[in-house]
């Protein structure tokens, strides 16, 4: 494919598979949405497709997959795709238990024996929708060395999630956590008898012609790999690599925009697993009390423009990535970017906005008095953090401890907040009572829930 110089964008050039994309008022701001937040975010690469059915209708190229060597981004260049993994292999499991080799209501001490610290109550659905109660791997001290240590290897992995406690019962709360998705894998490789990523490439990638998407390396070495940044002292740094023997099932997998698009196109119509299956995946998560967790099967249900969206994120060090479906129009946005901690969903969100017609919301900002601040700070439990509203001179302001966002709260009435220097990126909406009970955040394109933590004096 023909190289551009800067901005590199090919939204008006002829794709072999689709003919010459037509140039219309839409596409035109997309083009220019795209391209000013490359620009303002000062991303070193970013790439952006969207797909009307099964027709891409857009192509964005903006800036470096290296910057040492200027060597410019393409829809071809492979990225790391973070937690949008999940859903990869979630698809897997749903198929496999279609075939009879998973149950997906069978305890997962069925498959995994050697855990002596999960109970029987907690079946293979709990681990798939993240009510499994199981504690992120990330917080685990054990953990962390081995993402940092390239030479830590995948049975040490498997050593370690056999620590994770089982923090609350089964199916009471949502509750992010990657080792949901590590054991996932590992059950995958135990049914199947082979890697989870042989599993996929012979039940997805190959079948469906996903050229690019496989397993990543922990250093980005292949020509066509992105190189992955991170900003540090207002510059694109190159980022530490990570060990991917550590990170399987529940991110490491890599791929081109285009595959990724092509994916999300042919997961929602029907094509990667049964009408049925994906029914299951798309389905809202029931808790024990009755109430609903925005969230499948490692898809994200959450409508922040009022228009229906099947979506997930994914983070890495030194990549950021959004893959996002909306039904309603059979319009998928893809979006990728070769830097860490950047909030992509803000990007997607914009471009989609324009492509698919859903309005602007009014995010107006409202003057709050003293008590109605009073009302909403505190400390909430989100699960897998405990975050923080924080009243400072007058100024509300959102604090998560690190690798998280903080940030200062734009109020926009009705109890629902945003990112004051990021709107489409972060937001909260808080429950009625004095003091706010819960709250809802916005994060990564998902919801999480939180409660509030009663401080003793």
């Amino acid at each position: 494919m023909q190289r551009m110089k800067a901005p590199w964008t090919i939204a008006l050039l002829c794709a072999l598979t689709t003919g010459c994309m037509r140039s219309t008022p839409a596409l035109r701001d997309a083009d220019t949405i795209a391209s000013r937040e490359h620009r303002e975010r000062h991303l070193p690469g970013t790439v952006v497709v969207i797909l009307r059915g099964d027709d891409a209708i857009f192509k964005g190229q903006y800036g470096a997959a290296d910057l040492s060597g200027s060597v410019p981004v393409t829809t071809e260049t492979v990225f790391q795709l973070g937690s949008i993994g999940k859903q990869f292999l979630a698809a897997l499991v749903v198929a496999l238990a279609g075939d009879g080799k998973v149950s997906l209501d069978a305890p997962v001490t069925q498959y995994l024996t050697d855990f002596p610290l999960l109970t029987p109550d907690i079946r293979v659905r709990h681990l798939l929708n993240h009510t499994s109660g199981i504690r992120e791997l990330f917080t685990l001290p054990e953990a962390q060395e081995g993402f940092d240590n390239l030479s830590r290897t995948r049975d040490e992995l498997v050593a370690a999630i056999r620590k994770a406690p089982v923090d609350v019962p089964p199916g009471t709360r949502w509750s992010y956590s990657n080792t949901n998705y590590t054991m996932l894998a590992l059950i995958v490789e135990r049914v199947t008898g082979k890697p989870y990523e042989d599993a996929l490439t012979e039940r997805f990638f190959r079948p469906f012609n996903l050229r690019s998407m496989r397993q990543c390396p922990s250093m980005q070495t292949t020509p066509g790999e992105a190189r992955g940044y991170e900003w540090t002292n207002n510059a694109n740094t190159i980022a530490a690599p990570e060990n991917m023997e550590w990170i399987r099932g529940d991110g490491g997998l890599c791929g081109n925009a285009e595959d990724l698009a092509r994916w999300t196109r042919l997961l929602n119509a029907g094509k990667i697993v049964t009408p049925d299956q994906f029914a299951a995946m798309t389905t809202a998560t029931r808790l024990a009390d009755g109430s609903e967790a925005d969230y499948g099967f490692a898809l994200s249900l959450v409508k922040p423009d009022d228009a229906r969206k099947i979506a997930h994120n994914g983070a890495m060090r030194g990549f950021s990535a959004s893959a996002a479906y909306y039904p309603d129009t059979e319009t998928t946005v893809v979006v990728l970017v070769n830097r860490g901690d950047v909030r992509t969903e803000a990007i997607e969100r914009a471009v989609a906005r324009r492509i698919i017609g859903a309005p602007e919301q009014n995010r107006t900002a409202r003057q709050l008095t003293a008590e109605e601040r009073q009302r909403v700070s505190g400390t909430y439990d989100i699960g897998i953090r405990q975050v923080r509203v924080v009243d400072r001179d007058g100024q509300l302001w959102f604090e998560m401890p690190q690798p998280g966002p903080s940030f200062r709260l734009r109020d926009i009435g009705g109890g629902r907040f945003v990112d004051d220097a990021d709107i489409d990126a972060s937001g909260l909406q808080f429950a009625a009572g004095d003091p706010a009970p819960r709250m809802v955040f916005y994060m990564g394109a998902m919801h999480w829930y939180g409660k509030r933590v009663i401080l003793r004096p």
